[in-house]
C-alpha cells in the first residue's frame, strides 16, 4: 500500500519482458507501462565528472548535466486517453494532447583524444605511486578552451549508484590544496613587472635557511649567492621570500589578485571553489614569507592552469571555456564561444622573461623530468606539505607540475596534480613533472601541427620567377589548397611517377605528396612512415596498390 496514487514496480526493464508483461496483464485493470527516454554515456568513466549524470526523471543532478539542465531537458509532451470497460486504452485523435520537445545539442571544447590520454595518464600515476587522488586539465592558453579535464579515481555514469558520491566529483573544480612552489610566478612578475629586479641580480641565499620572525624558513638544498633567473630553476624558498620581501606585500598580494587567485574563474561548471587568500590587513611578515612560495593560501587546478595562461599567452587572464555551442535541433545557434580577456596581468615584455625562467626550469632544473629532447616545454614544479589538524603533515605531500608547450609559442597548457603520493619520491618534478612530460608526448604523435623541434626555422618568402603560363598544360585537379597568408610546404620531390621515399614523414605529409600522383594508399598505424609499399624509385600509376605502416615517432627523454 501506499498513499501514492500509483507505485513503480520495476524501472528500466528490457523490451523482451516489457512485451511479456503486456501479453499477460492485457486485460487487467490498475497496470500501466510508461516508456522513457534514459541518458547513454558512451565513454564512461572518461568523462564521468565532467559530464556528471541525470536522476530517474533526467534532470541533471551533477556536472555538465546539472550546469546545463536548462538547455538540456526540453519538455515532455502529454495527450489524453479512453480507457474502455475491458481497460483497454482508446487513444482518440480527436482529444487534446502535445508533442514533446527535444533538448538541444551541445558540444562542449573537450578532445576525445587529449582526454583519453590525460586520463590514462593520470590513471598510470595514481595507480604507480599509491595516491590518494590525481586530477589534471589541458588547455589552449590563447583562447581559453579546455581540451581535457580528469580526476582519478573516477566513475561510470551509466551506473553512477555503483560508486562513492566522492568519485563523482571533478576535483579540478572543486578542490583547493596549497600550491607550492608553483606559487613563485608570483613574486617573479611582480618584481619583473615593476622593474625591481633583473634575471641576472645575484641573491644572497644565506646557505639554505632565512629566519622570519621566529621561524626558519629552508630550502630542499643549501644555496649560497645565486642570481634570480636560478632562483626560479632551482626553486630556491629563501631567494623566493627575499625577493618578497624587498617588493614588499602590497604588491605580491596585489599580482596574486591579477592572476585571478582568492576568486572564482566563472567556468561554467557546479561547484567551483574560490580558493583561499587571506585580506591584505592579516598579512604580518611570516604571512608574506609563506605567500611567496605557496603556503598559507589555497588554489584550485583551474586556477593555476589560467594564470599560467597568462604567462603563454602574453600577459592576459583569459575566462575558461568550456562550452563551443548550443543549438537548437533545427540548426540554430543559441550560443558560441568566444574568447573572454579578463586583465591584462603583466606587461608582454615581463610574461617574455617569465617564458624564459620556466623554460630554463625544464631545461636544466626543479622541472627536468618534463624535458623532451628537442622539444621546449617550460613549466614549474610544486610540492606542498599537507594540512593537518596540528599542523603540517611530514610524511604527506600534493605534487604539482604546470607546463606549457613549446615556450615560445605556447599551444598547450597542462597541469598535473598528484595527491598524496607513496613512496620515497614525492616532489612535484618527481612524481608529477614525468606525468605531463608523458602526456605531452603522446599529444604530439597525434598531429604534426603539434610537432615544433626547437632547431625549427620559418623560411623567408619564395617568390616564383619567370613564369610562362604558355608552356604549362591547364590543371584539371586541385590536390591540395591554402588560405592566403598561410604557411605551406615545399618539397624538392620531382613528382615524375616513381615512387618516393616515404620513411620519416608524418601521415599528412606523406598522403600529401601521394595525392600530387594520384595514389590513394592504404594506411596502417599513426605516427610516422616506417615502411612502404612499393620501395621508393618503384614506377607507379594512379592505379598502382599502396601501402604506408606508421609508428609513433620515437622521442627521447632525458
Amino acid at each position: 500500500k501506499s498513499d501514492r496514487t500509483y507505485i513503480v514496480l520495476e524501472r528500466n526493464l528490457p523490451h523482451n519482458e516489457i512485451q511479456a508483461f503486456l501479453d499477460k496483464y492485457q486485460y487487467h485493470n490498475g497496470f500501466a507501462v510508461e516508456r522513457r527516454i534514459q541518458r547513454n554515456y558512451p565513454f564512461g568513466e572518461l568523462t564521468g565528472q565532467l559530464i556528471g549524470f541525470t536522476d530517474t526523471d533526467n534532470h541533471g543532478i551533477v556536472g555538465m548535466e546539472k550546469e546545463l539542465e536548462p538547455y538540456l531537458c526540453g519538455s515532455p509532451g502529454w495527450q489524453i486517453t479512453l480507457k474502455d470497460g475491458w481497460g483497454r486504452l482508446n487513444n482518440r485523435p480527436d482529444l487534446p494532447y502535445q508533442e514533446s520537445t527535444d533538448g538541444n545539442d551541445i558540444t562542449l571544447t573537450i578532445d576525445y583524444e587529449y582526454q583519453t590520454i590525460l586520463y590514462e595518464e593520470l590513471m598510470n600515476a595514481f595507480t604507480n605511486h599509491d595516491a590518494d587522488k590525481a586530477m589534471g586539465i589541458i588547455i589552449n592558453p590563447q583562447n581559453g578552451e579546455i581540451l581535457g579535464m580528469a580526476t582519478i579515481p573516477g566513475f561510470d555514469p551509466n551506473n553512477p549508484m555503483n560508486y562513492p558520491v566522492s568519485s563523482q566529483i571533478n576535483r579540478v573544480v572543486t578542490d583547493i590544496f596549497e600550491p607550492g612552489s608553483t606559487f613563485k610566478i608570483i613574486t617573479a612578475t611582480a618584481a619583473f613587472d615593476r622593474n625591481r629586479i633583473q634575471p641576472g641580480d645575484i641573491i644572497d641565499c644565506e646557505n639554505g635557511h632565512i629566519s622570519v620572525g621566529k621561524h626558519i624558513i629552508h630550502d630542499h638544498k643549501k644555496y649560497n649567492q645565486l642570481s634570480f633567473a636560478e632562483v626560479i630553476k632551482k626553486s630556491s624558498n629563501v631567494g623566493t621570500i627575499k625577493v618578497a620581501q624587498k617588493i614588499g606585500r602590497d604588491e605580491v598580494f596585489n599580482y596574486a589578485r591579477r592572476y585571478g587567485f582568492g576568486m572564482k574563474t566563472d567556468i561554467q561548471f557546479p561547484g567551483e571553489q574560490e580558493g583561499i587568500i587571506h585580506p591584505l590587513k592579516e598579512w604580518g611578515e611570516l604571512a608574506l614569507a609563506q605567500a611567496a612560495i605557496g603556503h598559507g593560501i589555497c588554489v584550485t587546478a583551474l586556477q593555476l592552469a589560467y594564470a599560467y595562461a597568462a604567462i603563454a599567452n602574453g600577459g592576459y587572464l583569459i575566462k575558461p571555456q568550456l562550452v563551443k555551442s548550443i543549438q537548437t535541433k533545427d540548426g540554430i545557434t543559441l550560443y558560441e564561444n568566444k574568447s573572454q580577456y579578463i586583465r591584462r596581468v603583466a606587461s608582454s615584455e615581463t610574461m617574455q622573461t617569465m617564458r624564459e625562467l620556466l623554460r630554463l626550469t625544464v631545461q636544466s632544473g626543479t622541472g627536468l623530468k618534463a624535458e623532451i629532447n628537442g622539444m621546449a616545454i617550460a613549466g614549474k614544479t610544486g610540492t606542498a606539505q599537507k594540512v593537518t589538524e596540528t599542523g603540517y603533515s611530514q610524511t604527506d605531500y600534493v605534487a604539482t607540475f604546470v607546463g606549457f608547450f613549446p615556450a615560445n609559442n605556447p599551444k598547450l597548457l597542462c597541469v598535473i596534480v598528484v595527491d598524496n603520493p607513496k613512496g620515497i619520491e614525492h616532489t612535484g618534478g618527481n612524481v608529477s613533472a614525468p606525468i605531463l612530460r608523458d602526456v605531452f608526448a603522446r599529444i604530439v604523435n597525434l598531429s604534426d601541427d603539434l610537432f615544433f623541434p626547437e632547431d625549427r626555422f620559418q623560411a623567408p618568402d619564395i617568390n616564383i620567377a619567370e613564369y610562362n603560363s604558355e608552356k604549362q598544360k591547364p590543371s584539371y585537379r586541385t590536390v591540395t589548397t591554402a588560405p592566403n597568408n598561410s604557411r605551406v610546404q615545399l618539397s624538392s620531390y620531382q613528382y615524375s611517377k616513381q615512387m618516393p621515399d616515404l620513411k620519416g614523414k608524418t601521415l599528412r605529409q606523406a598522403i600529401a605528396i601521394l595525392q600530387t600522383l594520384g595514389v590513394d594508399p592504404d594506411i596502417n598505424g599513426n605516427g610516422v612512415v616506417v615502411s612502404q609499399y612499393p620501395p621508393k624509385n618503384t614506377i607507379i600509376s594512379t592505379n598502382t596498390d599502396c601501402r604506408i605502416v606508421l609508428q609513433p615517432r620515437e622521442i627521447q627523454f632525458d
